[in-house]
């Protein structure tokens, strides 16, 4: 790819981050203007509690942030899965993460911790989030090569088993934590807040390091495992660093916002087209562009058919599916020419 059209693509994605922003922040049942956002947002932090500083500070603000950092982890842990498997499939949701770490979370609901600390939902969400993948991982690799179907159908079986589970537990809740669960299902961002925000943006900081410094890896591995160590990659270590940060990513992302799906798998696969594999482009550019996705996504959620809101789950899951079905369709008639 062209450094111009690199330049450029970064340009759009960053005016595209700042318009999404502007939309979140002023669209809703009480309408923001534009020149009030950062009076407001002064106001709250000052504490002049006024009705919109409120509504900007203490609900919309937050709610976008998560979006964001949300956005951001979701599809730059799409664009890493994407490499370690070498396929451009591999999705938080498609390969059974998410689910994994949603059954993680709903069980420190059940078993009434999750609101003893606020770092308890991430540890039991990565727990099984990174069994997950260890396990997924293992049945869909024969001799350190990773079988396209062989994932997707360990994923699908995966998925299928850690939503049993859920179902199960729910089915053995009363009312009131069921309703609770239920929204780790779902996904969504009503009731963010400023300590969400700040517990996000630390993991997705230091994920977003991690990622940038083993860009140079991936990059390698992409044409071929045994060439990589042939020239010094170790490999297997960052195959393994990989996997445990992005469980990790999506276990802090599940326990924060539920299940959001696809997000992962739509954005690095767009974006390759622009900036290119080079990971040291396609990592913060999905970033921005998962950022971007989620909060558009989570103001369609709000607005479609307001006065109710939907859960932002669902609007990524109807962009989504029709989006992997067509990549699946690509991949079989390639296979069929080959």
């Amino acid at each position: 790819m062209s450094r111009r059209r690199t330049t450029w693509t970064f340009v759009v994605l960053v005016v595209g981050l700042v318009i999404a922003s502007i939309l979140e922040i002023c669209i809703g049942p009480m309408g923001i203007p534009i020149r009030q956002i950062v009076p407001d947002t002064i106001a709250y932090v000052t504490g002049q509690h006024s009705t919109d500083a409120l509504v900007v500070g203490a609900i919309r603000l937050p709610r976008l942030l998560v979006a964001l950092l949300v956005g951001a982890a979701l599809a730059t842990t799409g664009a890493v899965l994407q490499a370690v498997f070498k396929n451009p499939m591999s999705d938080p949701g498609v390969i059974g993460v998410s689910s994994g770490s949603a059954m993680g979370a709903i069980l420190t609901i059940q078993l009434g911790i999750s609101t003893t600390r606020l770092w308890v939902r991430p540890v039991g969400a990565f727990i099984c989030g990174i069994g997950v993948v260890v396990l997924i991982y293992r049945l869909a690799t024969v001799r350190q090569r990773t079988n396209l179907y062989a994932l997707l159908l360990a994923g699908v079986a995966v998925s299928s088993f850690c939503s049993a589970i859920i179902t199960l537990i729910l089915s053995l809740s009363p009312l009131q934590t069921m309703e609770e669960m239920l929204f780790w299902l779902m996904g969504g961002l009503d009731g963010s807040n400023w300590s969400e925000v700040l517990l996000l943006a630390v993991f997705v900081f230091v994920s977003l390091v991690v990622f940038l410094v083993i860009g140079w890896a991936l990059d390698i591995m992409l044409t071929g495992e045994e060439h990589a160590e042939g020239v010094g990659v170790p490999v297997q270590r960052i195959k393994q660093l990989s996997l445990a940060m992005c469980a990790l990513l999506v276990a802090v992302c599940v326990s924060t916002t539920g299940v959001i799906s696809f997000v992962g798998l739509i954005v690095p696969h767009l974006l390759r087209g622009f900036v290119g594999s080079t990971h040291r482009y396609l990592i913060p550019a999905s970033a921005l562009g998962g950022a971007i996705l989620l909060s558009l996504s989570d103001l369609v959620a709000r607005m479609a058919f307001s006065p109710v809101e939907l859960n932002v789950g669902i609007v990524t899951a109807c962009l989504g599916a029709p989006f992997f079905l067509y990549l699946l369709f690509q991949r079989q008639r390639a296979w069929q020419r080959s």
